[in-house]
């Protein structure tokens, strides 16, 4: 495969640790390039393993992007993922985005959240950095918006004994979680009403 040459006109995103590009002639796909220093390869290898993973056993990816492989390109070593995009194909905004700009009711945030959470649980979904940045909010035809997980999956511990015991990895899920909920607690009012249904 020949390399794939990106520009500035491509960047549809930024992450942490990643730039995201929109992937030549086909708006389905993305690409992630890592940024230079950032410990970004190890954060991708990461989450490389917890595809894997997945691939071992049936698994709704309803709410996750799909890895689809790597592509060389001009700035590195890129990494293909799903594009997340509205039904008019513009990019999907971030919960964080949508909360700050009011561009959904608080109803909306509350059944992002609820919807995140039975998600993971349901499917005992490890993630070491959960949070309204790493979430993309995909518009549907009907103004619905459904919430895609687009980072911070996988395990970071060294010794994974958390993959083979499930009890262990729904405590481990339940702590961070809740971590993330007083997080977002101390940022929106709105956080009340969902603590007040759990």
């Amino acid at each position: 495969m020949s390399r794939i040459e990106l520009s500035e006109s491509d960047l549809i995103g930024k992450g942490g640790r990643r730039l995201v590009y929109a992937y030549p002639d086909d708006p389905s796909r993305c690409i992630k390039v890592p940024k230079p220093g950032r410990h970004s390869d190890r954060q991708q290898q990461r989450e490389i393993k917890f595809y894997q993973q997945l691939q071992k056993k049936p698994f709704p990816t309803d709410h996750i992007t799909r890895y689809l492989g790597t592509v060389e390109t001009n700035l590195g070593t890129g990494y293909i993922y799903d594009a997340i995009r509205d039904f008019d194909g513009r990019v999907s905004e971030r919960f964080k985005e949508l909360i700050l700009n009011g561009h959904g009711q608080v109803s909306d945030y509350l059944r992002i959240m609820e919807t995140i959470e039975d998600y993971l649980f349901d499917n005992l979904i490890l993630f070491y950095d959960m949070g309204p940045s790493n979430i993309l909010c995909r518009k549907n035809e009907n103004g619905v918006l459904e919430p895609i997980i687009t980072d911070g999956l996988g395990e970071v511990v060294a010794i994974p004994i958390l993959n083979y015991f499930p009890s262990l990895r729904r405590r481990t899920i339940r702590r961070r979680w809740l971590r993330l909920i007083e997080y977002m607690n101390r940022k929106h009012d709105w956080m009340e009403a969902y603590r007040m249904r759990h």
